[in-house]
């Protein structure tokens, strides 16, 4: 494996993170925990739909999970977003600013 490649993992934290109520339910979670019936709730999901979104986040690293009694507890794993942080990171070097644009680049070659 070449070590320009990302980690497998790194497919699994951007596939949960490419849909919309997952990205939700983290940014509940940066506030405070809470229960799997508080984000159903909040997030307009039935328990089976907020169950499987939680599996995908969790099986991610990007939550965590515990049962205390009958009631679930989901907060977010801080460590979990390092790994898509990292990866990003390596881009910061070539974000730059607006101007340096393909067009931009291509009309001072011109």
């Amino acid at each position: 494996m070449s070590s320009s490649l990302p980690p497998p993992e790194l497919d699994v934290v951007f596939a949960a993170l490419a849909h919309t109520k997952r990205r939700d339910i983290l940014q509940t979670l940066t506030l405070h925990p809470a229960t799997v019936g508080q984000l159903a709730e909040l997030h307009s999901l039935s328990l089976p739909a907020i169950h499987k979104h939680i599996r995908a986040l969790e099986s991610a690293g990007l939550l965590q999970r515990k049962k205390i009694g009958r009631t679930n507890f989901v907060a977010l794993n801080r460590l979990g977003l390092r790994l898509a942080q990292q990866w990003l990171g390596k881009f910061q070097a070539f974000w730059g600013s607006d101007s340096e644009t393909l067009e931009n680049y291509l009309s001072h070659l011109s």
